[in-house]
Formats: structure tokens, sequence, C-alpha cells
């Protein structure tokens, strides 16, 4: 039987992380090169190295193309919007790079990307679906997010369940109504989140969702500061998903990297009564622990092992796992 996987870029991703060799073999997963690095390499141009790549045996993009001007780039733009279903993989638009070398290294990065390259997206896919009804999430920070639940839809390989509301200026401008016909699509092939409503299909009798005015956890009324865009529970020090939220920031790979301590710990603990801010995670005891469901002797050990090794753990990392940016 063949395997078919719905999401290209999560098949690629899990496999690429799968221990089993064999089955990573018969996921036949191909790569194309699109940039060689190296210092003082023989070529002048972008184009010159794909060439050269490929005469090494290297897979290139074969769609990939010179062009002498900005109308040959907008032609192949146009093209490819409507090519691009025809493809044997998925793209969600084209990147426009300066051929020269020279060019290249005169333009130099930002921050985060190339001045020589940029991105053009093409429109996401959209479909459309039911909106039966708005969740309030709580953040460790204490932050609000509205979440739609909708009836489950196919986008972009994936079905989609859950989007993404922002805060209640995004639901006033869509004008969201329990029961809409709403228009979903995929920020970046990746995060559903609302676009718009099918007025035309609107039920009867619906009223504008009215945004919620306590914490859907504590009970605590809700706060929004001038100028902000969220609504936030101020009730940090006793808000569960807040204190549990905070820990697990604490004890992330990043900041204390407490190894053992993930989020499924940090609820057990929760609910047992051991811990209930940052501060009692260092009064933990391995008898403590060890009496907890699913926690064998060795697991309880290494927890607190790792509570012991992040005590070495440099003060910079300490202020970022409280929640803080240290500035030199």
């Amino acid at each position: 039987m063949s395997l078919r996987l719905a999401n290209p870029r999560n098949a690629a991703a899990g496999t690429l992380k799968m221990q089993d060799s064999a089955i990573v073999a018969k996921r036949k997963l191909e790569a194309f090169l699109y940039f060689l690095y190296g210092e003082d390499l023989p070529f002048k141009t972008h184009w010159e190295s794909l060439q050269a790549v490929k005469s090494w045996g290297f897979r290139v993009n074969d769609a990939a193309r010179q062009c002498k001007d900005l109308e040959e780039v907008k032609d192949f733009i146009n093209k490819w919007e409507h090519e691009r279903h025809n493809l044997n993989f998925e793209i969600d638009g084209i990147v426009i790079k300066v051929n020269s070398y020279q060019h290249q290294r005169n333009l130099g990065f930002t921050a985060k990307s190339p001045r020589w390259a940029i991105a053009y997206k093409y429109k996401a896919e959209t479909a459309s679906t039911t909106l039966l009804d708005i969740e309030y999430q709580v953040g460790r920070t204490g932050a609000i997010t509205p979440v739609a639940k909708l009836q489950p839809v196919a986008l972009a390989g994936t079905t989609v369940r859950n989007a993404s509301l922002h805060n209640a200026d995004q639901i006033e401008k869509i004008g969201l109504r329990i029961g809409d016909t709403v228009f979903v699509e995929k920020g970046g092939e990746i995060i559903p989140k609302i676009v718009g409503v099918d007025l035309a299909r609107r039920p009867e009798n619906t009223a504008p969702v009215q945004y919620a005015t306590h914490c859907p956890e504590c009970g605590t009324d809700l706060v929004r500061n001038e100028g902000e865009a969220k609504h936030f529970c101020p009730n940090e020090d006793g808000c569960p998903p807040q204190i549990k939220g905070k820990i697990e920031h604490f004890a992330a790979r990043k900041a204390m990297d407490i190894e053992g301590l993930g989020s499924e710990t940090v609820e057990l603990l929760y609910n047992n009564g051991l811990i209930k801010s940052i501060a009692d995670i260092y009064d933990l005891t391995k008898e403590q622990v060890v009496q907890l469901d699913r926690m064998a002797d060795k697991s309880a050990q290494n927890l607190i092992d790792g509570i012991a090794s992040s005590k070495q753990i440099p003060f910079e990392r300490v202020m970022f796992a409280l929640g803080h940016t240290l500035c030199w």
C-alpha cells in the first residue's frame, strides 16, 4: 500500500527527524539546491553557480530563469501563478534575486534577510466553513487570545478546526457572528486565519460577537490598557494558565533548560499542589515527585538533577527565564 501524506511541509520535516533510516529511504525525499555558499568562488553570478551545481550532479529547479528586466520578472510571476498547480510539488511563491555576486555583496543583509532577494507570495488558498464558536485562551503574560472554532474544513493539505482572531478589534472589523459562513486562509501557508464573511449566507437573528469581559480561567475582570490591542487578565498570581505558562517558559531549553520539566510535568505538579510559582520548583524533592502518576524513580531523579543543574545557568538566561530582556 502506498502512503499518501496530506501536507508536504510537515511530511518532509517529520521524515528528516525519524530515527529509522529504512522508512526515510522509502519516503524518497528530493531536494533542490538554490544557493552555493563558499569563499572565493570562481563565479561572478548566482546563475553561473547554479549551472555548476547542476553539472556536479545536484538537482536544481529547472523552472529557474534569468530575467534581463522587470518586464520579464513580471511575466515569470504571472506564468507561475497559474502553472504552479501543475507542478508535482507545492509552492506558495517565487524568490527574485540579484544575479551579480558583487552586487549581492554591496547590498548586504538586514538582521533577518538579504537585501538582494525578495519573496513574492501568491494569494493563499481559501476555503469556506462555519464559525461554530469563539473561545478565549490565556497566555503566560495574561494576554487573551480569541480562537475561532470552525466546522472542520480541508485547506492546503491539512484539516483546519481553529483559527486565531488575534484581538477584539479584528473581530469587530470582520463583523463576525456565531453561525457565519467565513472564509479561511493560511497566512504564509501555515497559520489559519479568517479573512472575511459570506454575508449572503448569514443566518437570521444573529448578533455581533460580544468580546469576553472576564477571564475564562479565573473569572477576573479583563483590562485593556490605552493604546493596546489585546485584553489582559491582571490576576497573574492566581490565574492557572499564567502560572503554568510562566513555569514552562522558565524551564524551557533557551531559558533554564530544566530536563524533564515540560508542559505535561508542569501540569502534573501544579494539579497536585506541588508548585504554585517558579520559586516552588527549587523546593521539590524526589520523594514528592516519585509518588505522582507516570513518575518512575528514574524520571523523578532526572527532574531533580535537572533542577540542580539549572542553578549553574548564566545570569542573562535567568533574566530571560523570568520573562525579562537584559540589555547591555
